[in-house]
């Protein structure tokens, strides 16, 4: 997993520079854009043939375990979905659409607020994204001892407020220090939410809650996309007077998300149960 956090770090700087350097050797403004996917599409199948080339099949015992002849263990399809579990659901949701919402939004945002190049965006997205990365790490710990919530509280506050500010910022380095911010309380919280949910499902189900977080998930970004960009160029162009504050049309993507994202971990602190430091019988329940 940590590989693939930096990979997807590096990801927004290494398309930007190869969109820049397209646009350097003379292709079109258009075709520019086109070259990094061609790129990704490339990595992805020199991946896939190395992975054929020299990843070998493990092959086990196939013969049923005395854990799989268990008719206890053959009925965990029908474990009861608990309210902490539909609640944690909802929340993996909406880190979807949070992390759906941030990559097509800052290409749009930079572009149009301060007229920066695709491989300075890049450079942006990829270093608060590392800043995040080495966070992640020590929350990870951290929640094993301080407990899950209060790790979710504070990582999932401060992103969600970072990313409420963001598109009131005034210049490129005010943008990319609130960016790195947000990185940093997304990664903070997420090792505690994943552990939360680990902590919450029943060893013999694992994989099918796992799966249904993980759908949950790519729902969230996939929606996310789709909703962001519409509601950015819906207000793009608009302003808002709030309260005698003068709030920018292209900020309400950036709003509305950060609002939702704060209702639902409102939701999970006060009718999710910590696990951490309580007894293991009621990890199970409501």
């Amino acid at each position: 997993m940590s590989m693939g956090m930096v990979g997807r770090n590096i990801g927004p700087l290494f398309g930007g520079a190869i969109q820049s350097v397209a646009s350097s050797w003379g292709f079109s403004l258009l075709n520019s854009y086109r070259v990094p996917y061609f790129a990704d599409a490339a990595l992805a199948g020199l991946a896939l043939l190395l992975v054929w080339w020299k990843v070998q099949d493990v092959k086990g015992d196939t013969a049923p375990t005395t854990r799989s002849r268990n008719p206890i263990a053959s009925s965990t399809a029908n474990i009861p979905l608990t309210t902490s579990f539909k609640i944690l659901l909802g929340c993996t949701f909406m880190n979807g659409i949070g992390v759906g919402f941030l990559i097509p939004l800052m290409a749009l945002f930079y572009t149009d607020k301060f007229g920066i190049e695709p491989v300075e965006i890049g450079l942006i997205l990829s270093l608060s994204g590392f800043i995040g990365l080495l966070a992640s790490w020590a929350a990870g710990r951290l929640s094993d001892r301080a407990g899950r919530k209060p790790l979710i509280a504070a990582g999932s506050f401060l992103s969600r407020l970072c990313g409420f500010v963001l598109p009131l910022t005034g210049d490129v380095t005010q943008a990319a220090g609130v960016l790195s911010g947000r990185s940093l309380g997304f990664n903070v919280s997420m090792p505690a939410l994943r552990a939360l949910r680990a902590d919450l499902a029943p060893i013999e189900a694992r994989g099918r809650f796992f799966g249904m977080y993980r759908t949950a998930f790519d729902i969230g970004d996939i929606i996310g996309p789709i909703l962001a960009t519409y509601l950015y160029d819906l207000y793009r162009f608009e302003s808002f007077e709030v309260g005698g504050l003068l709030l920018p049309g292209y900020g309400i993507p950036f709003f509305v998300n950060s609002l939702l994202g704060t209702i639902t971990t409102m939701i999970l602190l006060v009718f999710v149960k910590e696990t951490v430091h309580s007894d293991t019988s009621t990890r199970s329940e409501d």
